[in-house]
């Protein structure tokens, strides 16, 4: 299958990243109105549900006769889509490793034993596709997904966890079409996506049918600054489509508040750029100046309130194509956030004000479903974190599905997005590989132009344990370039000796750098010093010495595993103490256990399982048969994995409470504000006094209205008269909404 000159195979040829797959674009929700575009879209159609399918013990083992339109599968398995294959009884085990591949080998090697999926299904063009190019809309595949429709082969597609898209009209046929889908377990790309994580084949996320016009929106891209004052709304949009022969193509946009009322005096409006392609030009400098069929719209938007993830106000922005005779030829409808981020003097700040990262690594699982996460599970993960006093997340190691960045831009919570790039196995070799820097550049980019439009990402990571190489000062040159507003981030870039800064000896370990600083600091690749597990001592050293022109905040600190997450308020404390420190991530939100089938009680039990009530408990490596595996190192997280909160998320919660009280003396309670961008007067203190355990008195006090990072005091109407002489008081503060 799609061998190329060589003949290797797709999954052996680590330059072939694509072969058919339609440019990535910005996620967005095309349809005939923009009342349409806020609902179900006529313009898409689900694929999601039953397929057939069947599984091969390698890629060469398909038979062609299994792609064609007229295959009988009526004796094939059916699976569920979004999902995957280990975890549907097909014959294939889950498998976990953390920095070990699960084959042997070296790069760009994959095992011939080698599990691959065919998926089939057979659907109708609905009326309102007739006439449109149709698009095949892939949400994720791990690790490769060839597309056949009716027999006829459409390309390929690498990268797991980004979609992959392909143009179906041309190969339709009327009545009934058959697609099918061949995903391979492992390819090369399998060693760019080493994350510590579980081994899951499939079509993990949704799988769609997209009706566009023939000429139709291509992209769109919108820029939502704040100045302070307003609002600064850009929108960039990018048409495409036989149409544009013809002048008269219009683009139309209107921005509306929470309420549903026009922000703006009037519609923002701009012609598509036309040229005449069919006549001769013999002027050169009109070819030359010319930007393509790109619409940019712009507006001051006057009193807009700032985004943030203490304030998360989203606008509406509705966006029209319009015809030459003015009718709506497409519509959609995007969520925009306002806000400016920005490192100055070496701090990380949104709009205007010095933040802090109070945040954690969050892998997509679920302990039924493994990668195919329910959008209810992935809400509830993000409000459980804004609960315990979470502010923030990393998309550990790849980007997520589409909804947890709506969910995100929603609720209010900082993203550092990062791409789908980690060679663990390989760290230090595979990204300066030249027959995998296409695939690592490809992945950076696609993952800014899917996510760029969504508020809440306020810095791009360029993936994970993947080493320093000239690709990543490239991708991180295109990142700044291509999307200024927002810095880069990169840990591989600054892997400093730790140790030999707790010990002063940092600047020799290094050598001297630009200026006399040390070396590290300096790096292209990245705008954050952004260390995993540094000792507390190490990073008071950097704090106070070595603290120039870049914020340092942890990508990984304070592995949730076991009984662990120690010294994280001596972290705290030295955080809130120097301006350099801003936070970091704790490694990693849920405990990434699969829910083991049930089975009676017997001593061969598998490590770990607990039968009670007839639930056998949660497996981690080894209990699948995966060889070779890495145990329970997967069992790091914050929360079970049913989402049952471990003991250091209660400790967290007090360290991150949005009030500190400091001190009670003469009758008021003193305060200082752990907000950066609100003041503080939406909460209220229920406070209670306890003597030997007993309660009192208890009553409630609104909060005074502190400016973030300020300190006050607040009257407590504490009657002395039911204190006991000679027995132990408590006095009770809990901050609350």
């Amino acid at each position: 299958m799609l061998a190329d000159e060589s003949g290797a195979p797709p999954w052996r040829a680590p330059e072939r990243v694509a072969e058919g797959r339609l440019p990535m674009r910005a996620h967005f929700r095309s349809a005939p109105d923009v009342e349409l575009a806020r609902g179900d879209s006529p313009w898409t159609l689900s694929l999601d549900g039953h397929w057939h399918f069947r599984l091969f013990p390698a890629p060469e083992a398909v038979p062609a006769a299994v792609l064609e339109a007229g295959h009988d599968d009526h004796d094939w398995r059916v699976l569920d889509v979004p999902g995957c294959w280990p975890l549907q009884d097909v014959g294939d085990h889950p498998h976990y490793t953390n920095v070990r591949m699960p084959f042997e080998g070296d790069p760009p090697t994959v095992p011939d034993a080698n599990p691959t999926g065919v998926y089939r299904r057979k659907f109708r063009m609905p009326p309102e596709f007739r006439g449109k190019r149709v698009i095949l809309h892939v949400g994720g595949a791990e690790s490769l997904v060839i597309v056949h429709l009716n027999g006829v082969c459409l390309g390929f597609a690498k990268d797991s966890r980004l979609p992959s898209e392909f143009d179906l009209t041309d190969a339709l046929v009327p009545g009934y079409n058959t697609l099918a889908l061949v995903v391979v377990r492992y390819c090369d790309a399998s060693w760019l996506e080493d994350q510590d994580d579980w081994w899951l084949a499939g079509l993990h996320r949704s799988v769609e049918l997209l009706a566009r016009p023939a000429t139709a929106l291509a992209d769109l891209v919108v820029t939502a600054d704040h100045d302070g004052r307003a609002g600064l709304l850009a929108v960039d949009v990018d048409v495409e489509g036989p149409g544009l022969a013809e002048a008269g193509w219009r683009v139309r946009a209107r921005l509306l508040n929470a309420r549903g009322t026009e922000v703006l005096r009037r519609p923002l409006e701009g012609d598509v750029p036309w040229r005449d392609a069919s006549t001769p030009r013999r002027d050169l400098v009109s070819g030359i100046a010319w930007r393509g069929h790109r619409v940019r719209l712009e507006a001051k938007v006057p009193r807009a309130a700032a985004w943030s993830a203490e304030t998360p106000v989203l606008h509406d922005l509705e966006v029209e194509l319009l015809a030459p005779d003015g009718s709506v030829v497409e519509a959609t409808v995007l969520r925009c956030g306002f806000r400016r981020v920005e490192i100055e003097g070496g701090v990380l700040k949104v709009n205007g004000r010095v933040i802090t990262i109070r945040g954690v690594n969050r892998h997509e699982h679920d302990d039924v479903h493994g990668k195919t996460v329910p959008l209810e599970t992935t809400r509830q993960d993000l409000v459980l974190m804004k609960r315990f006093g979470f502010n923030a997340v990393r998309t550990a190691h790849y980007p997520n599905a589409p909804e947890f960045y709506d969910l995100c831009d929603e609720l209010g919570l900082w993203v550092f997005d990062e791409a789908n790039v980690e060679s663990h196995a390989r760290q230090h070799s595979l990204t300066a590989d030249p027959r995998f820097e296409h695939a690592v550049s490809e992945r950076i980019r696609r993952m800014v132009r899917r996510d760029r439009n969504h508020a809440c990402i306020i810095a791009w990571s360029l993936g994970n344990e993947a080493g320093y190489a000239a690709v990543h000062d490239a991708e991180a040159a295109w990142v700044r370039r291509e999307d200024p507003g927002r810095p880069v981030h990169y840990e591989g870039a600054v892997q400093l000796p730790w140790d030999a800064m707790e010990n002063g000896q940092l600047s020799a370990a290094l050598g001297p750098g630009p200026g006399g600083s040390p070396a590290g600091f300096g790096v292209a690749a990245t705008d954050f010093v952004c260390p995993m597990y540094p000792s507390v001592a190490g990073l008071e050293r950097w704090a106070t010495r070595y603290h120039r022109d870049k914020p340092c905040i942890m990508c990984e600190y304070s592995h949730a595993m076991g009984n662990s997450n120690g010294s994280l308020a001596d972290y705290w404390d030295l955080i809130e103490r120097h301006r350099g420190l801003q936070g970091g991530f704790i490694w990693d939100w849920v405990d990434q256990g699969l829910r083991l089938p049930p089975r009676e009680a017997d001593d061969d039990a598998p490590s770990g399982a607990a039968l009670e009530d007839g639930f056998p408990g949660w497996g981690f490596g080894g209990d699948f048969g995966d060889e070779p595996n890495d145990a329970d190192f997967c069992i790091n997280g914050l929360v079970w994995p049913d989402r049952t909160p471990h003991p250091a998320m209660y400790e967290h919660r007090a360290l991150a409470s949005p009030i500190a009280c400091t001190a009670f003396e003469r009758g008021r309670l003193k305060l200082r504000s752990r907000l950066d961008h609100r003041a503080a007067d939406f909460l209220e203190l229920a406070w209670s006094v306890e003597v030997s355990g007993r309660e009192v008195q208890a009553g409630t006090v609104r909060a005074p209205a502190l400016a973030p990072g300020a300190t006050g005091s607040v009257a407590l109407k504490i009657d002395r008269r039911r204190l006991v002489r000679g027995e132990e008081a408590h006095l009770t503060v809990r901050v609350r909404l």
